[in-house]
């Protein structure tokens, strides 16, 4: 069975590889800071309505927020290693 063909070239799939990583770290990092409830992310809890929000809603705001950040870092990491596999792809000879 051959191979499959390459999908990007060496450089943008080294780039790919950074912007991968970074999002892993900086969205795992975010959704543990809104596990914790930071109080400086509460700008980022969207609220219907004005008034005053009872703290369960704002605890489950919270939750939500980390599980999508959670979410999105897992598809980066997805993401990470296609663009691995792709790099690798792109460093071995074919003759």
């Amino acid at each position: 069975m051959g191979k499959i063909c390459p999908l990007m070239g060496p450089k943008m799939s080294a780039f790919c590889m950074v912007m991968s990583v970074w999002g892993v770290i900086f969205l795992g990092l975010l959704g543990v800071f809104f596990y914790i409830q930071a109080v400086t992310l509460f700008p980022d809890l969207h609220f219907e309505g004005e008034g005053k929000v009872p703290t369960s809603v704002i605890e489950a705001k919270y939750n939500e927020k980390a599980t999508q950040c959670w979410i999105a870092a897992g598809l980066y990491a997805v993401t990470l290693i296609a663009v691995f596999w792709q790099n690798k792809y792109n460093t071995t000879q074919i003759f």
